[in-house]
This record gives structure tokens, C-alpha cells and sequence, in this order.
């Protein structure tokens, strides 16, 4: 009993007395506001970063769901949903929610998050390549890929001459705005395609190889016409273009035959020891980094450089497969689904006109048909069999995330506006939209559903 009292009677000295003056001297002290040129405390953007994140998440849930039911690949949906949670409905409905839910503070850490996300998820595909299949293509997907951005390329400069008067951001170069066009037809997009040939099991197929080393090959090509994009809006000498590809295929070089015989090394360290350490999995995800920094730094685009590290990463590795797992869901099912929530909230469909829409129909109508016409008779003129050639034709027609990452550059650059931007979001959804069920019409693959009730069975 005189122990208890002593307790009480220290606790009382030491903390509730102590406690309560520093609450009087804070009361006493308080403003409420913090005042202009303050800034606000960071609890509120975590706040809304949390609540725009599990907004995204359980949306992006139940939209695939919705989206396998109609036999679409999710992304799709998260798309949808993205566009969807942006001004073009949810903003032109209750725009106040809009606004609280994604208020402008907090979307440049959404977009921070998604860019993570698509970093990490195209080092996933590159760990998943089937290297032994893509060898036995041989030049191929480089002649399919280089040709498959050709006429594409041509056809845009074609429809960027009719749209330039109109559609032609004031003072911006007529030959950026050019090229740029181009570029948003020739682009295929590399990270969705991979997506979908994996969720039809084609990913470790010959063809699946050769189409998405054929969008790898292309989109590196197109990415090098964008760096001649920037450098004329920048005013910037045109030979560091030459650079930028030269610098390119040096990289290229070190981690094919730098980086992937020391991962070799370390794998057989790991089974040697017959666990994966702490140091020895932080170094495999610097690796992904540090590649995905030193693109970037280049002057493509980081996700080269994480695909790439995915790619010299050793096969049959219990190190890979472990590190693949632990980064695995939380890429697909968090940072990624936020990737198209940011470009949802720059689309604004509200307010097209009718020529706004045959224009936003022009462009879908020419970017189906110059790709699939330049890659299915490039791919027919090499070798592949009719139902290869109109396959590879319908994987260089998706367009989804690469498409949208090159957009919202040129929006960034200014080399854009607003409506066109909108118009060729609206081309990347539907052109994706048709890869998963012209490649069922040409019978390859099926969904990880399908395959399992066929096993089963």
C-alpha cells in the first residue's frame, strides 16, 4: 500500500504536474493558424496521400474485377477509373469532393509514387524475360521494332500538319509540335504490353518475347526522337540527340557485360550460404535504381534502366526470385494503379465539340492503322507466319502506359494542350483496350483463369 502511494505520488510530481504546465503554456500560446508563410503541417499531406491512396486501391480492386469479367486486362480499368476520378466526371460532378479527396498539394506525391511504381514493375518484366526464346528470334524484333515506329512516325506528321493551326500550343516550335505528334503514334507501350502478354501467359512464348522486345526496341528509338523533341523546345544543340543514343547503347553494354557476370557472382554466393542477407538484397534493389537514375540521367526514361536491370538479372535464382516476390504486390496492387489516377486528373472530357471528337477519331482510325499495317507486313516480310505477323501487329498497337508517360511530357514541355492531350489519352485507352481481345480472336494465350480451369480440368 505505501509502495502504491509513493508511485502515485512521483508520478504526480514528475508527469501530471510537468504535463499539465506545458498544456497551459501551449493553450495559452496557440494562434490555430499557423499564418501566411507558414507552411501547412505535413500530417495534412499525409492525410490526404492515405486518402487518396486507399481510394485508388479499393477502386482499382473492384475495377479489376469488372475488368476480367469482360475478359480486359486491368489495366484498363485502373485507366478508366483514373479518367473517371478526374475532372472529366467525378470533378464535373461534385467538384468540391474532387477537390478534397485530390487536392493539388498532394498529387505530386501521388506522381512520385506512381513513378516508383512503373520503375519497379518494368524490373519485374525484365526479371521474367525469357532470354533463350528471344535469342532464338534473331534479328527480328530489331527489324520489327525499328519498323514498327516508322510509318506510324510518317502517318503522324501527316495528321500534326492538319492539326497545328488549330490545336498548335501558341509559340511553340512548328517542328517540335511535329515530331512530337509523330512520336505519340509511333510510341507502343512497352510496361502494358508486358502486362498483358503475361496475364495471357505469352510473356514466356516465342512470340510474347519477340513482341515486347520488338516494343523495347521501338520505344528506345522513340524516346531518342522525343530527346530531339526536348532539345529543340529547349534550344539545346542538336548532337547531344547523337550523344544520348550513343550513351545508351554504352549502358546497355556495362550491364550486359559488367553488371550481369558480378550478379552471377553474388547468386552463387547466395546459394552458397543458402540464405538471402539484408546487404545482399538492398544491393539488388540499388542495382534496380541505380540503373533505372542512370537512363534517366541519359536522357530516356528510368524505366529503360529498371527493364534493363530486370534482364541481367541471373535466371533460376532464388536471390531474383525472393526480391521479386517481396516487391511484387505492393508495385501491382499500390503504386502503379496510382500511376493512372494522376493522368486521370489532367484529362477533361467535358465540354468536346463535335470536331473535337472527329478529330479524337482521326487519330484513332490513323494510330490502328499505321501500326498494324507497318508491323504485321514488316514482320510478314521477315519470315513470321500470317497469324505471327498480325499478332505482333496487335501488341506495337498498345499504347497504354508508355503513351501516357510521353503525354504527360509534352503537356509538362507545353509542346501540348489540354484537348489534344485529352484526344490521345482517349487513343491510348482504346488501342489498349483492343490487344487482349484481338489476341484471343487470333488464338494466342489465355488468362491466368482460363489456364488454371484447363489444368484443372
Amino acid at each position: 500500500m505505501d509502495k502504491n502511494r509513493r508511485y502515485i505520488g512521483v508520478y504526480a510530481a514528475l508527469v501530471a504536474l510537468p504535463a499539465a504546465a506545458a498544456v497551459l503554456f501551449l493553450l495559452r500560446d496557440a494562434r490555430g493558424d499557423p499564418g501566411p508563410g507558414h507552411p501547412a503541417p505535413a500530417q495534412g499531406i499525409v492525410y490526404h496521400l492515405l486518402i487518396a491512396t486507399v481510394t485508388v486501391v479499393a477502386l482499382g480492386a473492384l475495377g479489376s474485377a469488372l475488368a476480367a469479367r469482360l475478359g480486359q486486362p486491368r489495366v484498363v480499368s485502373e485507366l478508366l477509373i483514373g479518367i473517371a476520378l478526374g475532372p472529366s466526371l467525378f470533378g464535373a460532378l461534385a467538384p468540391d469532393a474532387q477537390r478534397w479527396f485530390f487536392p493539388a498539394g498532394v498529387v505530386p506525391y501521388l506522381d512520385a509514387l506512381a513513378q516508383f511504381g512503373v520503375v519497379f514493375f518494368m524490373f519485374l518484366i525484365g526479371a521474367e524475360l525469357r532470354l533463350d526464346l528471344l535469342g532464338r528470334a534473331g534479328a527480328r524484333p530489331l527489324v520489327v521494332g525499328h519498323a514498327t515506329i516508322v510509318l506510324p512516325f510518317a502517318a503522324g506528321l501527316g495528321v500534326a500538319v492538319l492539326l497545328r493551326d488549330t490545336y498548335a500550343p501558341p509559340g511553340i516550335s512548328g517542328v517540335a509540335f511535329l515530331l512530337f505528334i509523330g512520336v505519340g503514334f509511333a510510341i507502343t507501350a512497352f510496361p502494358v504490353l508486358a502486362w498483358i502478354l503475361r496475364e495471357r501467359g505469352l510473356l514466356g512464348t516465342p512470340i510474347g518475347a519477340e513482341g515486347i522486345a520488338a516494343a523495347g526496341i521501338g520505344d528506345v528509338t522513340a524516346w531518342c526522337v522525343l530527346a530531339l523533341v526536348i532539345a529543340v523546345v529547349r534550344g539545346t544543340s542538336l548532337a547531344g540527340v547523337a550523344v544520348t543514343a550513343g550513351l545508351v547503347a554504352v549502358f546497355g553494354a556495362v550491364m550486359l557485360w559488367g553488371v550481369r557476370p558480378l550478379l552471377r557472382r553474388l547468386d552463387d554466393r547466395v546459394r552458397a550460404r543458402g540464405e538471402v542477407g539484408r546487404p545482399i538484397a538492398a544491393a539488388m534493389i540499388c542495382v534496380v535504381l541505380l540503373s533505372a537514375l542512370a537512363t534517366e540521367r541519359i536522357g530516356v526514361h528510368p524505366i529503360f534502366g529498371a527493364f534493363l536491370a530486370g534482364v541481367v538479372m541471373p535466371r533460376g535464382s532464388r536471390l531474383v526470385a525472393e526480391l521479386t516476390t517481396k516487391i511484387e504486390g505492393v508495385t501491382l496492387w499500390v503504386m502503379l494503379p496510382l500511376f493512372f489516377v494522376t493522368v486521370g486528373l489532367h484529362v477533361r472530357l467535358i465540354g468536346f465539340t463535335a470536331a473535337m471528337w472527329l478529330t479524337a477519331l482521326l487519330i484513332l482510325a490513323v494510330a490502328v492503322v499505321s501500326k498494324l499495317a507497318g508491323t504485321a507486313g514488316t514482320a510478314r516480310a521477315v519470315g513470321a507466319s500470317p497469324r505471327d505477323a498480325l499478332a505482333l501487329g496487335v501488341m506495337m498497337n498498345c499504347r497504354g502506359l508508355t503513351e501516357l508517360v510521353v503525354l504527360n511530357l509534352g503537356l509538362q514541355l507545353g509542346v501540348i494542350g489540354l484537348p489534344l492531350f485529352a484526344m490521345f489519352v482517349v487513343m491510348a485507352l482504346v488501342t489498349t483496350a483492343m490487344t487482349q481481345p484481338l489476341l484471343r480472336l487470333l488464338g494466342h494465350g489465355a488468362p491466368a483463369e482460363e489456364r488454371t480451369a484447363d489444368a484443372i480440368a
